[in-house]
């Protein structure tokens, strides 16, 4: 009995020995292929894809990498057309070439719009922003994807009378040293507009994985929003923030005038001052999305109300911004952007 029992025991343990070294073989010799986005993709989008052994060896820094057999000269990888792709890769490791199992990706064309923010930096008592103020509402004109918001700067109480009142917080914030005017695009730390049209269109030109759609209505004295955002890639492996600015056309105001812009005229009387942020809904760097609802495909809601703020002279003047932000702080850079005028809709586009 001894005898069988012991005999028994060697041949488990031979077999478990096995396993162990074919498990072992099978990680050195074997590559995962893996992106931040999940299988279903955007076109014209650049996607990071990482390689590594099935014990977790990072191997991208020296791997191969094709698409439907074609090499590629880097990791991240942007496709240009819809269709389905088969990404694999190779690899030397130890000696011994090694490849990947084949990872296949549905890409679609995005089915939102990209738009961009150009957060104007200003004060009606600068007199260099009148340009920039023209040169934006040109830019514009000329693409209703450009979203302006002017965020005045009161140097002291009563000197601007549309001074938003965290303005400081965000001129620290985003490290903007060179005085007004300056106009900050999508929340780019350094990124001040240089007032030309062909830098915007650059930024219009990305693709963008999600889009946003608003709908209001005001009820007595209460304002009533409804954003949606909806994902075209699984965004939950990022940290999104909603951000809801509440701007104000019409008002006017004197502009100091120090440029040859709007006639030469110092001051500019009775100036319209356009797009003012009167307040930042629900703060600064907003509301952080729940990630199980950023996954591909999938529609997130979010439902505000609140009395109309007092900044605000005329409510049906005010537009709403709701935007989406890469993370919850000052290094968050704006994903895309919708705007509604109070009390209208606006759909995904």
């Amino acid at each position: 009995m001894n005898k069988l029992f012991i005999s028994f025991s060697i041949l488990m343990l031979l077999l478990t020995s096995c396993d162990i070294k074919e498990e072992g073989v099978s990680d050195t010799l074997s590559i995962e292929i893996n992106n931040p986005y999940g299988t279903q993709l955007i076109t014209n989008y650049k996607i990071p894809f990482t390689a590594k052994t099935r014990a977790g060896n990072d191997l991208t820094s020296v791997a191969v990498f094709y698409v439907n057999g074609q090499v590629q000269n880097t990791n991240e990888i942007s496709f240009d057309q819809a269709g389905s792709y088969e990404i694999t890769a190779t690899a030397t490791l130890d000696g011994q070439n090694i490849s990947s199992d084949t990872y296949t990706a549905n890409v679609i064309n995005p089915r939102h719009s990209t738009k961009i923010l150009v957060e104007d930096y200003t004060a009606t008592w600068c007199t260099n922003c009148p340009r920039v103020a023209y040169h934006l509402e040109e830019a514009v004109s000329q693409n209703n994807h450009i979203i302006p918001v002017a965020i005045h700067q009161s140097r002291f109480p009563g000197d601007d009378p549309f001074g938003f009142s965290e303005v400081n917080t965000l001129i620290s914030d985003f490290e903007i040293t060179g005085g007004l005017p300056s106009p900050i695009v999508n929340r780019t730390i350094g990124f001040v507009w240089d007032e030309t049209y062909d830098t915007l269109q650059t930024e219009l030109e990305k693709a963008q994985p999600l889009g946003l759609a608003i709908s209001s209505n005001i009820s007595g004295s209460t304002l009533n929003i409804d954003v949606s955002v909806r994902f075209d890639m699984d965004m939950s492996k990022k940290t999104l923030n909603l951000v809801l600015y509440l701007t104000e056309n019409g008002l006017h105001a004197d502009q100091a005038n120090g440029t040859s812009f709007y006639g030469g005229q110092d001051p500019i009387p009775n100036f319209e001052q356009k797009h003012c942020l009167r307040t930042a809904l629900i703060g600064l760097y907003g509301t952080t999305i729940p990630s199980g609802e950023t996954t591909a495909n999938a529609v997130y809601h979010y439902q505000f109300s609140g009395s109309i703020p007092a900044e605000v002279s005329d409510i049906n003047n005010c537009d709403i911004e709701a935007f989406i932000i890469d993370g919850n702080n000052q290094h968050a850079k704006l994903i895309n952007i919708q705007k509604a005028a109070v009390g209208t809709n606006k759909d995904f586009d």
